[in-house]
């Protein structure tokens, strides 16, 4: 059995060979799969212990709140595939480092609601892992539109963009058509 102080050493050194993109992909892909057995030993080896996960959704702050975010979208999604497009690496302020991932997320669906409806949703991600100097993951931050998850949702989806998006715009153009109008009545009218 080992020591703490011998798993501490471990740790260490797998932190210092691995570079920031290396352990940024590395916890992306986990905690964007269905291993939840892993997604602790990852959040605990790599992300600092106050770390801070968001997306438009949520914010958590701690080891085990991240945890529970994402064993929520395994329990929920009987399927989850990160198709990584980038990975760019810049440098941030106070000797941190950003590493930034562009991925589309696939989720499948836990019922498929009819036979000729796509079972997945696709969901274009951006996630932000904020590195501190020791190699630690500070703030794992995922930007995504909610906009592209209503619209890849069976039937929901087309409405949305079909009707509700195309309706809005319209009668938004002829409430300002409509004010313009009554401005320039407003303007022509002496009293």
């Amino acid at each position: 059995m080992e020591s703490s102080g011998s798993v501490g050493k471990k740790n260490h050194v797998v932190l210092e060979t691995k570079s920031h993109k290396e352990i940024a992909r590395e916890v992306h892909n986990v905690l964007y799969s269905r291993r939840t057995d892993l997604h602790d030993i990852v959040i605990s080896q790599y992300m600092d212990g106050n770390a801070v996960f968001e997306d438009p959704l949520a914010y958590v702050q701690g080891h085990s709140n991240i945890i529970q975010q994402f064993y929520l979208l395994a329990t929920v999604f009987p399927g989850i595939t990160p198709e990584v497009h980038s990975v760019t690496e810049c440098a941030a302020a106070g000797n941190h480092h950003l590493v930034i991932i562009d991925a589309i997320i696939r989720y499948r669906l836990p019922i498929r609601l009819l036979f000729f409806l796509r079972q997945e949703v696709e969901v274009r991600t951006i996630s932000r892992f904020e590195f501190n100097e020791q190699k630690k993951i500070v703030r794992h931050e995922d930007i995504w539109s909610v906009k592209d998850i209503i619209e890849n949702l069976p039937c929901i989806g087309w409405f949305y963009a079909e009707i509700v998006r195309k309706s809005t715009g319209f009668l938004s153009s002829q409430f300002v058509a409509g004010v313009k109008e009554a401005v320039k009545k407003w303007n022509e009218w002496d009293p």
